[in-house]
């Protein structure tokens, strides 16, 4: 064959089969010009005896009126075609050939933009790790191009961060629908009947868990679909039975089967074909690379979370005479190593350590939650803030999940408002004063934790500075003053013009002002805010 149109190609058949009308699409698709074509019998003309059985049969039911949809050995590979009868403007057929019936044999091309469909796959899915979006865009990209409808079912175990097998009870099978899209002549109200999140069990007679048990695609017609819905809602679908050829692709990534894939033609349209498995089946195994990335990376978000909630400190006892608010705020994309601690000390002291561990992920909170430990055990020990940070460091050095972190280490006395403070490569603090000025408030900075090395121990020097009465301190970690937008610089400025804002009210409200005040920076990286005022 020559260079292959991307659309199916019609040419026009006697009863027959020889050839009444050949267009440009077909001299391309089978390389014969419209001279060679025309008055021959196609077999003949394309040299393929073996199809000349099947094509009489079905040329045979067109003229009976009925029409006739499968695959003729036209090619190599074999072309899906479909073979209608043509009706006059009478409604009888259209006389030709000594009045005998025209039928329109219409054919397409083995995986008729199948390329140009995976490139866009290619492009499309997995632009985002969420799992949602990422099933979205799989229908998204082959309803209508290459089906009627689509859905994507993934185990709900998977989900859950279950490791047990995949069938349920007696081979059933529990999935979620995470997608699913129509065409636009489907009715409206099919998106109530089949909602996206549903959480539904198959039994294992059915095609699904006959997909899933078997890891192969499943080919059936929509009174399956039909008769599972009804069973399952004793309701039935008016329209569902249009649907008349159907795939479940099994998605399958690293070995393991996560859900499958559901594609799914109506009536009138060529049923899928053995090219169009194989098709489906690339699809589907794209589909599932992004899948599966999603779901890992579903799975450590929640790990990372949770290990992170367990973590932070529920709450913070502030002592006599000094106030303290603190806000944690998440990454939407990813949980980050962003720290706090506040560790009562005799004599009412207090000691305030904030820091951020590189990264994102389990490894970030792993790291930050060993680093947190550390601090509050070394600050109960009474250690000043210089020497809290020498020993973190040599803490982090010897930690395989921490690359480097920053943290403040600061000791205050609210009788004196008198404060020891020691910096990490850690963003200065702010001091918010009661006439509406903000400077920075004193803090050496040094090495970050975790870059040195024994020959070479950073050295953290610690100063002494005061809180003035009414005024009030902000540790905070970067994500909430540097992003892609500005930089660090910028962004500090920024946060003292919302403290001086915010500083009115209560402490909480300072900081819930604060945090209204930078919007714009939340959800980016994680955001950690401490606030101590004199009470």
């Amino acid at each position: 064959m020559s260079e292959q149109p991307a659309s199916p190609v019609t040419v026009l058949l006697t009863p027959d089969g020889r050839v009444s009308g050949w267009g440009e699409g077909a001299a391309r698709l089978f390389g014969r010009t419209a001279a060679e074509a025309v008055g021959a019998v196609l077999t003949d003309l394309l040299g393929r005896p073996a199809a000349a059985e099947p094509l009489a049969a079905a040329l045979k039911l067109a003229g009976e009126g009925r029409p006739w949809y499968g695959v003729l050995p036209l090619s190599d590979e074999g072309l899906s075609a479909a073979c209608d009868p043509m009706t006059g403007a009478g409604g009888g057929t259209g006389g030709i050939a000594g009045g005998r019936g025209a039928v329109a044999l219409t054919v397409s091309p083995p995986w008729a933009g199948g390329l140009e469909l995976l490139s866009e796959a290619g492009r499309r899915i997995g632009s985002t790790l969420d799992l949602h979006r990422t099933a979205g865009e799989i229908v998204a990209v082959t309803v209508p191009r290459f089906a009627d409808a689509g859905a994507i079912y993934v185990l709900e175990r998977l989900l859950a961060d279950d490791d047990r097998p995949a069938a349920g009870g007696g081979g059933s099978v529990v999935v979620r629908r995470l997608a699913i899209a129509f065409a636009e002549d489907d009715p409206g109200g099919w998106s109530r009947e089949f909602p996206v999140n549903e959480v539904i069990v198959y039994p294992p007679s059915t095609p699904y868990a006959d997909c899933l048990a078997t890891g192969r695609m499943v080919e059936f017609g929509g009174d399956a679909v039909q008769d599972l819905h009804a069973h399952r809602t004793g309701r039935l679908i008016d329209g569902l039975l249009d649907h008349a050829s159907l795939l479940a692709a099994p998605l399958t990534a690293r070995g393991r089967t996560l859900g499958f894939a559901v594609f799914s033609r109506k009536r009138g349209r060529l049923p899928f074909t053995a090219a169009d498995a194989a098709l489906a089946a690339e699809l589907a195994g794209r589909a599932a690379t992004s899948i599966d990335n999603a779901c890992q990376y579903r799975s450590e978000h929640r790990t990372a979370t949770a290990l992170k909630a367990a973590l932070l400190p529920a709450a913070v006892s502030a002592p006599p005479g000094l106030e303290i608010a603190r806000r944690y705020l998440p990454a939407r994309s990813g949980v980050g190593g962003d720290w706090y601690d506040v560790v009562p000390l005799p004599a009412d002291r207090v000691a305030v350590v904030i820091g951020d561990s590189v990264g994102h992920g389990v490894t970030a909170a792993a790291a930050m939650g060993q680093l947190r430990v550390a601090a509050h055990t070394l600050a109960s020990c009474r250690f000043p803030p210089g020497e809290v940070l020498t020993r973190l460091d040599r803490i982090a050095q010897g930690l395989d999940a921490a690359q480097f972190a920053t943290c403040l280490c600061l000791v205050c006395d609210p009788a004196t408002l008198r404060c020891e403070v020691a910096c990490a490569g850690h963003p200065p603090p702010l001091l918010a004063l009661p006439d509406g000025t903000v400077r920075h408030f004193p803090a050496p900075d040094g090495l970050p934790l975790g870059v040195s090395d024994e020959a070479h121990p950073p050295e953290y020097e610690q100063v002494t500075a005061v809180i003035p009465p009414g005024a009030t301190l902000a540790l905070y970690t970067d994500g909430l003053v540097e992003s892609r937008m500005r930089n660090v610089d910028e962004g500090i400025a920024r946060l003292a013009s919302a403290l001086v804002a915010s500083q009115a009210g209560a402490l909480e409200e300072t900081a819930d002002g604060v945090l209204a005040q930078l919007s714009d920076q939340q959800g980016h990286d994680d955001i950690a805010l401490l606030l101590m005022r004199p009470s």
